[in-house]
């Protein structure tokens, strides 16, 4: 056989198995670490009311910053908990209103006809799947057996690739009047420490499990102890769910800063998202508390992420462009 033949044959089957390799590569790879704009990151939650005040102005935010490869989606049944979740899984139910917020789009919108956990977690490839409990029992841990393994598993086996992430929730207010805030002495504080001891004793048995711990109990009792607090509402409308307008801001800013900054390699600190919506208004000075709170806890080290302490002296964004402004509810509904 002639040499050059030879040689052109041997370089071309080279080229092909580096770029089969290069493209194994590809896929294998979470989308966080393929670049900024290579690809778009998906994030699916399974969760409740708390869930919804959490991510209730993600979209809002994204767009405020200019990020446009950030898909979100949400999966809501009122007051659910993990065994309740088990249940419905087991039964294929599709009780779920399910919210999507499309990349670029940046829009909730509800889904007219409601789903199945199977259903949301055969819609493509998620790379990020975030779990909670549910509020009333989030301070007590033996109410996340065997739920909790058997829903990491269902996940595990549908998602394999998939990030898994912790939603801490918060204590209710000091003068809430939830039937189950007795369980916990009537007493915010001593609700929000039993809130941190099973999130640490669930680290604790599950090691490595889950990739991201999102404080949003640590961040509102944070401004809770700051001077922009409100008591005995307490950054809720309700008394255990957040006010529509600083209490959910804050909390996107802490998602956003835990689950996407590391995708987009950009901080929401320099946003100029504000909103009237709600009692407590979104102003310059209530958002930069919000965004140093949220920081704070997001970048902190692990062990120090239950600890809350006051918000003094936050710093203020100085903002160049536009500002935009929540003023209600904004989800589109299908019909």
């Amino acid at each position: 056989m002639h040499p050059t033949r030879t040689l052109r044959s041997v370089t071309r089957t080279l080229v092909l198995v580096a770029a089969a390799a290069f493209a194994f590569i590809l896929i294998a790879t979470p989308a966080s670490a393929r670049g900024r704009d290579a690809d778009t990151l998906r994030i699916l939650a399974i969760g409740n009311s708390f869930t919804d005040d959490a991510m209730e102005y993600l979209p809002a935010l994204l767009d405020n910053l200019g990020v446009r490869n950030v898909e979100l989606a949400r999966l809501y049944v009122a007051g659910c908990s993990l065994e309740r979740h088990m249940r419905m899984y087991e039964r294929d139910e599709a009780s779920y209103q399910y919210y999507r917020s499309e990349a670029g789009r940046n829009r909730w919108v509800k889904s007219a006809r409601k789903v199945s956990l199977r259903q949301a977690l055969r819609q493509g490839e998620w790379d990020i799947v975030v779990m909670q409990q549910a509020s009333s029992f989030s301070g007590r841990y033996e109410s996340y057996k065997p739920y909790l393994d058997s829903l990491i598993a269902v996940v595990r086996r549908a998602q394999p690739r998939a990030r898994l992430a912790w939603h801490m929730t918060w204590a209710y207010a000091q003068g809430s009047t939830h039937p189950q805030f007795g369980d916990y002495g009537s007493d915010r504080t001593r609700m929000y420490n039993a809130i941190c001891d099973a999130v640490q004793l669930m680290e604790a048995e599950h090691p490595d499990t889950f990739r991201y711990l999102i404080p949003s109990g640590q961040v509102i009792e944070s401004l809770r102890l700051s001077e922009v607090n409100n008591p005995p509402m307490d950054f809720t409308r309700d008394g255990y769910h957040m006010d529509f307008g600083a209490g959910r801001y804050a909390l996107a800013c802490t998602w956003y800063e835990v689950l996407i900054r590391p995708f987009t390699h950009r901080s929401m600190r320099g946003n100029s998202l504000l909103s009237t919506w709600g009692d407590m208004k979104v102003d310059d000075r209530m958002a930069s508390y919000c965004r140093q709170a949220a920081w704070r806890a997001a970048h902190g080290p692990r062990r120090k992420v239950f600890e809350a302490r006051p918000v003094t002296r936050p710093a203020r964004a100085r903002w160049k462009g536009h500002v935009d402004v929540v003023t209600q509810d904004m989800t589109i509904y299908e019909k």
